[in-house]
């Protein structure tokens, strides 16, 4: 963590960093799938994860204005969702590389979804936008666990 340490102290210069929005995609995609695993545990029983492994731009531009909101802050970019994403993403790397999350946050990812997907019946499947409204959600808390430690 050294490395990302030197040079970068605050988390308003990490979120404008190139390099930490490189590192943060990393740190994004890793959650969502151990989340994915972890919601198919709890649903299915079964350790498999379907789909993308990658985190969609509007999952995390819509977490980022939960969390934004929940932390009284107004982290943003200009760029449409894209330069939003990698706000965020920038922020998850920052609060790895500080300490502040880490790889277990998944559960707090997985927890809206697997709630969601508990409440409605096996024979009616969770609608993409409900599940990413629930994934929005998760990243929503984890990231406003960055900002208000701030």
């Amino acid at each position: 963590m050294d490395l990302l340490n030197s040079g970068v102290r605050s988390l308003d210069v990490a979120a404008h960093h190139k390099a930490f929005f490189k590192i943060g995609d990393a740190v994004a995609n890793l959650l969502y799938t151990l989340a994915k695993a972890k919601i198919a545990l709890a649903t299915t029983h079964r350790f498999e994860v379907q789909g993308s492994p990658k985190v969609s731009a509007r999952i995390l531009v819509d977490g980022l204005a939960r969390a934004n909101g929940a932390a009284g802050t107004r982290y943003t970019a200009k760029g449409g969702a894209h330069g939003i994403a990698d706000v965020a993403e920038a922020i998850l790397a920052y609060g790895w590389s500080q300490g502040i999350i880490d790889f277990s946050d998944a559960e707090t990812i997985a927890s809206p979804v697997i709630a969601k997907a508990l409440e409605s019946p096996q024979a009616s499947p969770m609608k993409l936008h409900d599940e990413w409204a629930a994934f929005a959600d998760g990243f929503g808390q984890v990231l406003a666990k960055i900002l208000t430690s701030q």
